[in-house]
């Protein structure tokens, strides 16, 4: 298999070993292709980058079937721009996904991946639980299984207003005929692009939870999502009347837990399984449908524990 991996980046120097190291250092049975598409910085950034190809291209251990580093610097439109220029510069891939300059992937996440999307043709998009951590690495906090169900996702409701918590872009990985058959990033976007390229992907299929942590989102001083308010304009902005409309239906149906899902366990050690979940066994419980889930995954684990006993 082989993984096309972008990270855009201006002015990333803080943390870009980090996010540079969490690619390269990925162990597995798979080849990676990873472009590092910067937009003019003038810290020491573009030195790094130099190192690390050099260090790439000499004597760094590598734990994948090969990886092919390239880096560009030039002015762009923003994030998504970049983001753009990144993939179109790496070529054909079986899995992709981008990660920013101060995010990480966690070990093993791509072999995660590479063995999901070999055994399952039919899952063409997956994510892991959104997970964030501080400046310095540490984990603030991790989602438990969160169903993200494919009209839920089209309608738009994981803004974090509607229905939480958004679906963490540096844990989300596709393949790449999902990414040519809606068109790439929209690079008019600054702050939600992810947010839109998600609804198109959920109009062709399911978004599938995998029950592990394949993502972190570093919460630091000065990133764009901070600025909710202008985050949230710009979707609105992205709607039209009638999916503002379809928006607040869909996000009632959310809370009464109308929907069912698609989630990857693997239980006691076994292979991965694709179940879909329903949000709640009942529509009586509501917004306990978190708690009713939990109940009903332990019990049935229990079931099987005693049963191969």
């Amino acid at each position: 298999m082989r993984f096309c991996i972008v990270t855009p980046v201006l002015n990333g120097e803080k943390f870009l070993d980090q996010t540079i190291l969490s690619v390269v250092g990925q162990a597995g049975p798979f080849a990676i292709r990873y472009h590092v598409q910067d937009g003019g910085s003038e810290d020491a950034t573009l030195d790094m980058l130099k190192a690390w190809q050099a260090r790439l291209a000499r004597d760094f251990p590598l734990v994948c079937e090969g990886i092919e580093f390239s880096f560009a610097s030039a002015p762009d439109r923003g994030l998504y721009d970049a983001v753009n220029r990144g993939f179109a510069t790496c070529g054909g891939a079986d899995a992709m996904a981008w990660i920013n300059a101060d995010d990480r992937f966690e070990p093993g996440a791509l072999a995660t991946v590479e063995h999901i999307f070999k055994n399952h043709p039919d899952i063409d998009w997956v994510t892991g639980r959104p997970t964030t951590i501080d400046e310095s690495g540490m984990v603030l906090y991790m989602s438990p299984i969160t169903p993200f169900p494919r009209k839920a996702i089209e309608a738009g409701i994981f803004d974090g207003r509607f229905a939480r918590p958004f679906i963490e872009q540096e844990a989300t990985f596709w393949r790449q005929r999902l990414w040519e058959k809606t068109g790439g990033v929209d690079p008019n976007f600054r702050f939600a692009g992810d947010f839109d390229l998600w609804r198109r992907f959920a109009r062709r299929a399911d978004l599938v939870t995998v029950d592990t942590i394949l993502g972190c989102f570093r919460v630091r001083v000065g990133q764009l999502s901070t600025d909710m308010a202008r985050y949230h304009a710009e979707i609105d902005a992205s709607l039209s009347p009638g999916e503002v409309k379809t928006r607040a239906r869909a996000s009632k149906s959310y809370a009464r837990a109308g929907f069912s899902y698609r989630v990857l366990v693997r239980h006691y050690g076994g292979p991965w399984s694709c179940e879909r979940w329903p949000m709640c066994i009942a529509p009586i419980f509501g917004s306990k449908a978190f708690g009713v889930e939990h109940i009903r995954v332990i019990v049935m684990a229990w079931f099987v524990k005693m049963s191969s006993d």
